[in-house]
């Protein structure tokens, strides 16, 4: 009998034990459940999380590309209206280019015309006779077939006592003249051989020389002569007398102009 008992209560501790070992594995079950579960449970915020910020940083791009194509369509638009400024600018600068050619042409017309340019230009002498026959007189267009140093046809006359070498008249053309002609119209009254040894320079360059008596000399100059001074000079020991001194050219020109065209 007793040993019956005690095999029931050795079954009996027996199924506690192994009920109570069950019930601490369940235990153990449970809270390693519940432990994945809260790491599961973390790990999806964390993917939703991930997942918020990765549809937020999408919305910025979204936005970014948005504001881009903005951008890009307006440089697009100014680089059009770049374009036809541009194009506009370039129409107006050959028609400007057009005009100025034009007027150039005009100008180059005008300018080739062989006439007088000395007329009522700048002169100046070495010497003056009495402070009275200046060279002013060379340049006054007056010119006529009246005799007499005191006429209405008014001389250019040395000092007195300057019946020297180097008497010299220069004429100021004021500017750079291409020289076609000048004309000396001689003193007819009285002493016209004081023409003879005058020699006519333009700039520094010598064009003519007197050695006769005549009314009228026609000294021609070269195909390129260009000055803006005329010189005339007694070489002689003697005065040297003029009615009238005409230059005929063309022009004015510029310098580096003419050198181009010489060169």
């Amino acid at each position: 009998g007793n040993r019956g008992l005690n095999r029931k209560q050795w079954y009996q501790r027996r199924v506690r034990a192994t009920t109570e070992e069950i019930e601490v594995k369940q235990a153990d079950s449970t809270l390693y459940f519940r432990e994945e579960l809260l790491s599961l449970r973390g790990e999806m915020y964390s993917l939703v999380s991930q997942r918020a910020e990765s549809a937020l940083l999408a919305l910025h791009v979204t936005d970014l590309l948005k504001n881009v194509r903005a951008v890009m369509g307006s440089m697009d638009r100014l680089e059009s209206k770049i374009d036809t400024i541009a194009a506009e600018q370039a129409r107006q600068i050959e028609a400007v280019d057009a005009k100025v050619d034009l007027i150039r042409s005009d100008v180059d017309l005008i300018r080739s015309e062989v006439r007088l340019i000395s007329q009522h230009k700048l002169t100046w002498q070495n010497s003056s006779w009495d402070d009275t026959f200046h060279s002013d007189f060379l340049v006054d267009g007056i010119y006529t077939l009246s005799a007499g140093y005191d006429s209405d046809n008014p001389v250019y006359h040395p000092g007195r006592g300057m019946n020297l070498k180097n008497n010299m008249v220069i004429i100021d053309l004021g500017g750079f003249f291409k020289i076609h002609t000048i004309k000396l119209w001689n003193r007819i009254d009285e002493q016209p051989s004081y023409a003879i040894g005058v020699l006519i320079y333009v700039d520094d360059d010598l064009i003519g020389t007197i050695h006769d008596v005549q009314r009228l000399y026609n000294i021609l100059a070269g195909e390129e002569v260009y000055g803006s001074k005329i010189f005339v000079k007694q070489s002689l020991a003697k005065f040297m007398n003029f009615i009238e001194i005409q230059v005929f050219g063309s022009g004015p020109y510029r310098k580096k102009e003419m050198s181009r065209k010489m060169f």
